[in-house]
């Protein structure tokens, strides 16, 4: 297996010389890991919100990825159990996409009435 030099020191193979664990960097864009990507760290950080709208602006392959990815338990509401994506294209991409994104958030609120709304950027947006 290749590894990228620059994560040479955060990849262990049992039964190998001990090592010394590189930890506390930040993900470049784009890249998934065990520790996943920037992205998906946000929306562990969010998820647990449950009466919010939580919108993935991107890929409907990024929606999928980190949909329910760490339960979050609610006695009441169950928005944040629901998945939404703006499901960015190719030429919604080249175009920018703000109005597939303002389209999506503004009949999200309107059909729902969230207490709050999250819009998470994934790397391709960025």
């Amino acid at each position: 297996m290749d590894i990228l030099e620059e994560r040479t020191r955060q990849v262990y193979r049992k039964g190998e010389d001990l090592f010394q664990l590189d930890c506390n960097k930040q993900s470049a864009a784009g890249s998934v890991s065990q520790r996943a990507c920037v992205f998906c760290g946000s929306r562990v950080v969010l998820y647990p919100i449950a009466d919010a709208v939580h919108l993935v602006h991107g890929p409907l392959g990024c929606a999928a990825y980190t949909w329910d990815i760490r339960g979050a338990l609610s006695s009441g509401p169950q928005l944040h159990r629901l998945s939404f994506s703006t499901d960015l294209r190719e030429m919604d991409v080249i175009d920018g996409g703000e109005k597939k994104l303002a389209r999506a958030l503004c009949q999200l609120i309107d059909m729902y009435q969230p207490k709050a709304a999250f819009v998470y950027s994934t790397c391709i947006v960025g």
